[in-house]
């Protein structure tokens, strides 16, 4: 499968949450479920873009923290919901995290919750991790990524990206 250079993509920067380990945990589920919900806590990102990444295909870039080399995963999500999902097919610790009393003071702001739906999920090839750039400012996202405690940004790549696993398989 290629993801063609110039899709609309979503850059996701992770935390490990606690002893959690965020992929091992997500892949975990994704592995028994054959999908995982994948949940954001903080500032709404715009529901419509998130749609219109979905009409481009759902990909989504995950990038860890400095501490784990920025390592970088792909993701693909099929669905997004506000509400927390009925099914609760998302990693255990999740149940803590939606335990927690956030007020302004957390977050200086009144924290969303956004949850997506990913059915496929796997580490991004290291050849490929220099080729994506800000949608808006076509800034390279390893130039910016250090300057910004942004955790969501709309990205895409500049070549076109192979991946050689099945979507939807095992």
């Amino acid at each position: 499968m290629i993801i063609e250079g110039g899709t609309e993509m979503l850059l996701f920067r992770y935390k490990n949450y606690r002893h959690n380990e965020f992929i091992n945990e997500h892949l975990s589920v994704l592995d028994d479920n054959g999908y995982v919900w994948l949940l954001k806590v903080g500032k709404r990102t715009s529901v419509s873009k998130l749609h219109s990444i979905i009409d481009s295909g759902g990909w989504m870039l995950l990038r860890a923290p400095k501490a784990n080399k920025g390592e970088c995963y792909l993701a693909k999500y099929e669905e997004i919901s506000e509400e927390n999902p009925k099914d609760a097919i998302y990693p255990e610790y999740y149940h803590e995290i939606l335990a927690a009393n956030y007020d302004d003071d957390t977050f200086g702001y009144e924290p969303s919750y956004q949850w997506f739906k990913i059915v496929f999920l796997e580490r991004l090839d290291e050849k490929y991790k220099n080729v994506f750039i800000l949608e808006k400012t076509g800034k390279n996202i390893n130039e910016v990524i250090s300057t910004t405690r942004t955790a969501v940004m709309f990205i895409k790549p500049t070549e076109d990206i192979r991946i050689n696993k099945v979507i939807g398989a095992k």
